[in-house]
């Protein structure tokens, strides 16, 4: 019935752009000589293009989902077998949270499916992270999170990788910027090529139970020091392009003799021997307070930066326009204003994002000094997985706010995939 009902909804979409495209090809065709006929009829075409773009939107984001649905019930029939990889629990869990995370994206669109997203998404939170919750459901969240960890790895890695690219190709975007975004990436990309393979790895050996031997201690060992030092250098990685981004607004004119490229290299070279050495000191009994105060550092830091770089730029505009100089002049200094506005305001994307990912760990590490409890350690597993996010996350950024990036991002994707003229 659901095959049915999914080739028969694409049928309809197929239908509806055809006679969208046929009625705006009418309107143009037509020689009507009232024009405010013809606007009418334009805008009456445009509203209910956009009510089926949206509604297709909507189509698309269930079709993805519950395809990766039904691929899961396939792994886990063919591949799992043993007791603790029971395929109904697998997609059960995969359905659970998929059902959710297509109400939720819906919710963009329809204010009904945030509702039914909510409803489902806390009768399964309630079952996963609250007294209620059994053996059975944890390893359904395991399983879940084992999954979606996967996912976010391929992506971090795919996405960094034409990121990357992007940014060495780009040759407008100033040195030390494009510098500091490559070591950004290059973290990002380490999350999903290092960190996430070994977190699945660990939550696959605690499923089957083999949490106390040798091999999981290895792998835990080499997980913690390549996730602390990836976390630290992505920290300071955002602190450095908040830096970068205050001096270029705040010097001016002295900043490309003061913030060389070599400067730049050597601080960001810095960067990681300071994170590495940092995260091999993880044993160490007041690693945590260390761990917690440098990023409150960090945090607080960049946020007062970022409200320095508005405040200067906001000034630095009126004093341009209040200026009585010569007119290329005045236009140099604006496109200049508007150029640095830009970089920060995408750089301030990517501190947000930072945030939204990292807070929500950082609170749950806080509250695990009283004590671990089953609430927190399932509290544990979601955030760190949701800090996880933030590497795929991240490239999305540069090409949502950097037009020069995403320029570049689809003409390597072009290249790839041979679209367009050639």
């Amino acid at each position: 019935m659901s095959v049915v009902c999914i080739i028969t909804t694409g049928l309809l979409y197929c239908m509806i752009f055809a006679a969208v495209r046929h009625q705006k090809n009418q309107i143009r065709a037509l020689q009507v000589p009232e024009q405010v006929a013809q606007n009418g009829d334009m805008a009456n075409a445009a509203r209910l293009r956009k009510t089926a773009v949206a509604t297709f939107y909507m189509y698309i984001l269930f079709l993805i989902f519950h395809i990766y649905r039904y691929f899961v019930r396939v792994l886990a029939h063919f591949f799992f077998t043993a007791a603790h990889f029971h395929p109904a629990l697998v997609a059960a869990s995969i359905s659970y949270f998929l059902t959710a995370a297509t109400k939720f994206v819906n919710a963009f669109y329809c204010v009904n499916g945030l509702h039914v997203g909510l409803c489902i998404l806390c009768v399964k939170m309630r079952t996963f992270l609250c007294g209620e919750s059994t053996m059975a459901s944890a390893e359904g969240l395991h399983l879940t999170l084992v999954f979606f960890n996967a996912f976010l790895s391929f992506t971090a890695i795919v996405l960094n990788i034409i990121t990357m690219q992007a940014l060495r190709k780009t040759s407008s975007l100033p040195k030390t910027l494009k510098t500091l975004l490559l070591s950004l990436a290059v973290s990002d990309l380490g999350v999903g090529l290092l960190v996430q393979p070994l977190h699945v790895a660990i939550l696959v050996m605690e499923i089957k139970q083999n949490a106390n031997s040798t091999a999981y201690y290895t792998v835990n060992e080499a997980y913690l020091i390549q996730r602390k030092t990836l976390v630290f250098a992505s920290q300071f990685g955002v602190f450095a392009l908040a830096v970068d981004r205050f001096l270029a607004i705040q010097l001016h004119l002295r900043y490309q003799e003061l913030v060389t490229h070599k400067r730049v290299v050597a601080v960001v070279i810095s960067v990681w021997v300071f994170s590495a050495s940092i995260s091999f000191l993880h044993r160490l009994y007041d690693y945590d307070i260390m761990r917690a105060v440098i990023a409150l550092v960090c945090v607080v830091t960049t946020g007062l930066l970022y409200c320095k770089i508005y405040a200067a730029v906001r000034h630095h505009t009126n004093q341009i326009h209040a200026l009585q100089v010569q007119q290329a002049t005045q236009n140099e200094d604006m496109a200049n204003a508007a150029r640095l506005k830009k970089s920060s305001l995408a750089t301030f994307y990517v501190y947000f994002v930072y945030l939204v990912c990292y807070l929500p760990i950082s609170c749950v590490v806080f509250a695990r000094t009283n004590g671990e409890t089953p609430l927190l350690s399932h509290l544990w597993q979601i955030t760190l997985t949701l800090m996880f996010l933030n590497s795929s996350l991240n490239p999305l950024i540069y090409c949502w706010k950097m037009r020069h990036v995403r320029q570049t991002v689809l003409d390597i994707l072009r290249n790839i995939f041979a679209i367009g003229p050639h």
